[in-house]
């Protein structure tokens, strides 16, 4: 039975072998990048010729069946002229940071349109591709282009789904349950909660259908003409939306077929470490406290009285400091301190002596964390960051602390809690335990589902009905109006019927006294 199986897996890998893909993957963030590398590598490796768009190539000579066209210089300037990353700052109102986001957007997406290399793809009639993978943002930017490849379409996220991309592939998305990807809203939403989450998604909508979606359907015509159905159409029909998503982080939910759950898709395994910094790990007996805001909000950028609070808290702890510092020197660094402008962080959380990870927690932080079994001190500041650490905070896998209002007390006894408690590290793996738990890695798992859509040439047989039906519909506003006109006429001819009786009986008996 077992060989069968095998044989069978077999023969469906080699149906879709060798095919032409197309990746486009803008965000310039290494993190989420991250991600789509280990997709489009994976797919390379088994055979597949793929041409990836990406701000950070992997330039790997060995992955022969790979072309990298680079993005990062115009994507990266742009991201640092509009100041992207303060402009997410969870202090923002959500609706300030989504104007400011998508007029980002739409620079990005013009960048990429108008490149040359781009251009020479998706206008040389003898382009011939399998698939297009786009990266799934808050805007269907760069979708389009599967149309003009007359291609299947597949979006991919490296976090959840937004309430838009959810709407459009039809997958249920009840208010009173989940709230947009950055509102920072809990499993069980209070009332205000619950009012906040419904005004947002009526603005969201609102802007969305009359200023956004049209803005990048103008951008799209411009460079792929005017022969191109509008971008929200194209957007419904994606053959998969694939979200990195996890039942901790992320409530469940049905999805629809063409929703595919990963996780811990850039998890490698353990690799040594360089000597110097395992020489410092393997001398802290007393243990380490791994320090890191990730590839967006970096160290030497936080507030100068932060800064001061972080080292002055270091310089009292116990342990040994390791912190992704990105400059060469540090004023007032502590003896027990070890910057580095970067360091190997997965390789780094796996070795034995690091205590806790004090993060900004990023999705794909909290992955490396939990994936290694090492507990967290969150220190949210931008986009889900603050949801994901209300998440681990409710799974008594971390403990989350407020930047702005910081003291170094505070700072140091969350430390010491998570360090000398073990209900944390426990709850960890726990954590880990579930992430893993399927009957096919994440990463398999992705690969087939994307093989399936090349060997089917789309997913139409899976497409769910509700993503071709309008709010009006699928409310049944209609069958409510059409009941309620119901009622309304048989109680109107009811009262007619009732004034008309009670006239010719009164009025019959007046007229007979008179």
């Amino acid at each position: 039975m077992t060989v069968f199986l095998i044989y069978e897996y077999f023969i469906l890998c080699t149906l879709a072998e060798s095919a032409q893909i197309l990746g486009v993957f803008h965000s310039p963030s290494y993190s989420h990048q991250t991600v789509f590398q280990s997709i489009y590598v994976e797919l390379s490796l088994r055979g597949h010729n793929v041409t990836v768009g990406t701000s950070h190539p992997l330039n790997n000579p060995r992955l022969v069946n790979l072309t990298e066209i680079d993005i990062n210089r115009q994507t990266c300037a742009i991201i640092e002229e509009d100041q992207t990353i303060s402009n997410l700052a969870k202090e923002l109102g959500m609706y300030e940071k989504m104007v400011k986001f998508y007029a980002v957007a739409y620079k990005v997406a013009e960048s990429i349109w108008s490149d040359s290399r781009f251009v020479q793809i998706y206008n040389d009639s003898g382009s011939r591709f399998d698939l297009v993978i786009v990266q799934d943002t808050m805007l269907p930017l760069l979708h389009p282009v599967a149309f003009k490849l007359k291609t299947p379409l597949v979006g991919v996220s490296s976090n959840g789904g937004w309430a838009r991309s959810h709407y459009a592939i039809g997958n249920p998305n009840p208010l009173s349950l989940y709230s947009e990807l950055y509102l920072p809203y809990g499993r069980r939403m209070t009332l205000p909660e619950k009012m906040a989450n419904a005004l947002y998604d009526i603005w969201n909508r609102y802007y969305l259908n009359f200023e956004a979606l049209p803005k990048c359907d103008q951008i799209a015509r411009k460079y792929l003409g005017n022969d191109i159905p509008y971008i929200q159409d194209i957007e419904k029909n994606m053959s998969l939306l694939l979200l990195t998503t996890n039942p901790i982080l992320y409530e469940p939910r049905p999805n629809v077929p063409t929703v595919i759950s990963m996780e811990q898709m850039h998890i490698k395994p353990v690799k040594p470490l360089p000597k110097d910094l395992k020489q410092f790990l393997d001398n802290a007996k007393e243990g380490v406290v791994y320090f890191s805001l990730g590839s967006n909000v970096k160290s030497i950028n936080i507030p100068e009285k932060l800064r001061k609070v972080l080292i002055e808290a270091f310089a009292e702890l116990p342990y040994k400091v390791l912190w992704k510092f990105e400059a060469d020197d540090l004023p007032g660094k502590p003896e027990n301190v070890l910057i580095g402008k970067w360091i190997p962080q997965q390789d780094v959380l796996a070795h034995p002596n690091v205590k806790v990870f004090v993060t900004q927690c990023g999705l794909q932080s909290v992955e490396e964390a939990v994936a290694r079994g090492v507990p967290m001190v969150g220190m949210p500041f931008i986009a889900d960051q603050t949801r994901n650490i209300q998440r681990l905070s409710e799974e008594g896998a971390a403990v989350g602390l407020e930047h702005t209002t910081l003291t170094k007390e505070e700072f140091k006894n969350a430390i010491f809690e998570v360090v000398n408690n073990p209900k944390y590290k426990q709850n960890v793996k726990r954590l880990g335990e579930i992430w893993v738990d399927h009957p096919l890695p994440s990463l398999n798992r992705t690969i087939w589902w994307i093989e399936y859509v090349i060997r089917h040439k789309g997913t139409k047989h899976l497409r769910s009905p509700t993503a071709d039906v309008s709010w009006f519909e699928y409310l049944l506003i209609d069958v409510i109006l059409v009941l309620l006109t119901i009622v309304s006429l048989a109680l109107f001819i009811l009262y007619v019927a009732i004034k008309f009786i009670l006239r010719m009986i009164f009025g019959g008996r007046k007229l007979k006294q008179n």
